[in-house]
């Protein structure tokens, strides 16, 4: 699939945007090597991890996400049972624009990047049959509990409770 020209130029600003805007806490965070794959096989897989994951899907014009993932790349450092970050992008398919998107600050604060590679549509379903797709939203997964999924950014209580020990 090639990116349309809106698509490239959006990318290019948000490259420069965030090479300009990138500060000391996105430098002290390993960056994702490269743009994975999510497609109908990736959200059984994420809710299987053994650690707690903040997952945030996002576009990459959503003016809201680049806060909400900072927000969450925040818990996550602070926490020490090896929680992850993880954004997928929905609006970009893996190998469109792999290095625009590695390049963005916001990006680069995650554990694992993603893209949807195939039906945004039925890869939301999958996701949550309610979910619309408004960005930010946000899943917060921990082992053996219910998904929280949040629309917009995550309360300082929904932070709390992910980060509460799961109950076994």
């Amino acid at each position: 699939m090639k990116p349309s020209e809106h698509t490239r130029r959006r990318l290019a600003l948000a490259t420069l945007l965030a090479t300009a805007l990138s500060g000391p806490f996105s430098a002290a965070v390993a960056a994702p090597k490269a743009v994975e794959a999510f497609d109908a096989t990736t959200w059984p897989a994420l809710q299987q991890a053994r650690q707690p994951l903040a997952v945030v899907f996002t576009t990459t014009d959503c003016s809201h996400c680049p806060a909400v993932v900072e927000q969450l790349a925040r818990a996550v450092q602070q926490r020490r049972d090896g929680a992850r970050l993880v954004t997928v992008v929905m609006d970009v398919s893996p190998g469109e624009a792999d290095a625009a998107l590695l390049a963005t600050a916001h990006y680069r604060q995650a554990d694992r990047l993603l893209a949807f590679d195939g039906a945004a549509a039925a890869l939301r379903y999958r996701v949550n049959p309610a979910w619309r797709g408004v960005t930010p939203y946000v899943a917060l997964l921990r082992p053996g509990q219910p998904v929280t999924f949040v629309m917009g950014p995550p309360s300082a209580q929904d932070v709390k409770d992910w980060a509460a020990p799961s109950a076994r």
